[in-house]
């Protein structure tokens, strides 16, 4: 029996060589090509990273400003609220002249006056048409707390009690400002002559008050705002009458 000899081992290396060749090379990164790619990933996230802090900066910037603006507001509009009541009168009836009438009486809550930071008027609060000890206020800016304040005077003008309008915890009101409009409308009357009261006719007063106020936030002053607004006095003051 004769056995197929195998093939030697200088017939298997040309078939191996050629099963080598045929293979694609493999070829790891080199340092530079790893440095490369580390600069990018390292600019990608830094840049990432610069985003997320410009997001969250502004991000708190807008908490803030809101937050100011939102106090600022609610101080302005409880400003606002009460002086629409100026120189409210329960007795305004008795203020204007109709036959039978044996004189005309003068509004006593008419008192209206306006400085630099602060502004004193009255209104009936009890509806009595009599003006009381507990019915004049003064709203004005207290500079050395950098808050604004509702006085409650008496007949004299001297302080029976004050109330913070704003919060000075949270804000520091730099600024407030009221300026007073009057504007005069003049009216006829059906009959001739003088009347009870000059002048002849009747004058209208329509006022009106502009509010301003400029504060910050005591946390951040770099935060600050200025808001503004206006309110029509609702009781006019009508000055004179129409003859009897």
């Amino acid at each position: 029996m004769f056995l197929r000899p195998g093939p030697s081992s200088q017939s298997r290396r040309p078939r191996e060589w050629m099963r080598n060749r045929a293979r694609p090379a493999q070829q790891g990164l080199t340092i530079i090509e790893l440095m490369i790619g580390m600069a990018l990933g390292l600019f990608l996230i830094a840049g990432t990273l610069t985003l997320f802090a410009g997001h969250v900066t502004s991000n708190n910037a807008l908490m803030r400003t809101t937050r100011l603006n939102n106090e600022l507001r609610g101080t302005l509009d409880m400003i606002i609220r009460d002086l629409r009541r100026a120189s409210y009168w329960g007795s305004a009836q008795t203020g204007a002249w109709f036959p039978g009438t044996p004189g005309v009486q003068v509004n006593p809550f008419l008192q209206l006056d306006v400085s630099s930071d602060s502004i004193t008027y009255r209104y009936d609060v009890d509806g009595d048409g009599v003006l009381d000890a507990d019915e004049s206020f003064r709203i004005r800016h207290n500079t050395a707390e950098g808050a604004i304040e509702m006085l409650q005077l008496d007949t004299g003008g001297s302080v029976t009690s004050t109330v913070p309008v704003s919060d000075a915890d949270l804000t520091d009101i730099t600024a407030l400002a009221f300026t007073l409009t009057d504007r005069t409308v003049s009216t006829t009357c059906l009959k001739s002559g003088p009347g009870p009261v000059a002048p002849t006719p009747p004058v209208l007063h329509v006022r009106e008050i502009f509010v301003t106020i400029t504060g910050s936030l005591r946390s951040d002053a770099t935060v600050s705002r200025t808001l503004s607004d206006s309110v029509r006095v609702r009781n006019d003051r009508v000055e004179g009458s129409c003859p009897t």
